[in-house]
């Protein structure tokens, strides 16, 4: 279910990102973040997932599910930045990648190799570096990935009565 892998997610981003403590995780949209007061950054803003349901299953106990998903990590520059120091700008975005990057294999590995779960990567996945997001203080990641996952449909043998 969707909401299962949305908790997985969240687990992973809450638990896993080392090394910073107690992560925000929000269900929801970009532009929620300025109303999220009291965050702890990495903020990691996950989108509602765009799905495509096959319409070749519905006569099987089982229903392809295509997701496209979006999601925003936001981290704060340091106070001492200087606006002309662009190296120092690179290595965050290189270290919110690697957070980035941890997250992904945690929460990956826990459907493959824990759950024996194949999820089938559709789409390649993507990361856009922006730069005052949100306001002049945060950098971001836009991320967007696809993948295949089943939804078990009531069996085939149980049709309703409608007579």
């Amino acid at each position: 279910m969707t909401n299962q892998i949305v908790d997985r997610m969240e687990y992973y981003w809450t638990f896993a990102v080392a090394p910073n403590p107690n992560p925000t995780f929000h269900f929801g949209w970009p532009q929620e973040v300025d109303n999220i007061h009291n965050k702890v950054l990495p903020l990691m803003v996950l989108n509602p997932p765009e799905i495509t349901v096959s319409t070749m299953d519905w006569n099987k106990n089982h229903i392809l599910n295509n997701s496209n998903w979006t999601l925003i990590t936001y981290e704060g520059l340091p106070r001492d930045y200087n606006v002309t120091d662009d190296l120092k700008i690179l290595e965050l975005w290189d270290s919110m990648e690697n957070d980035l990057f941890n997250w992904f294999y945690n929460w990956w590995y826990y459907y493959e190799n824990q759950l024996g779960i194949e999820f089938v990567l559709t789409s390649p996945i993507k990361i856009t570096r922006m730069k005052e997001a949100s306001n002049d203080r945060m950098l971001a990641l836009k991320v967007t990935f696809g993948f295949d996952f089943y939804r078990y449909c009531a069996t085939t043998t149980d049709y309703p009565n409608v007579g």
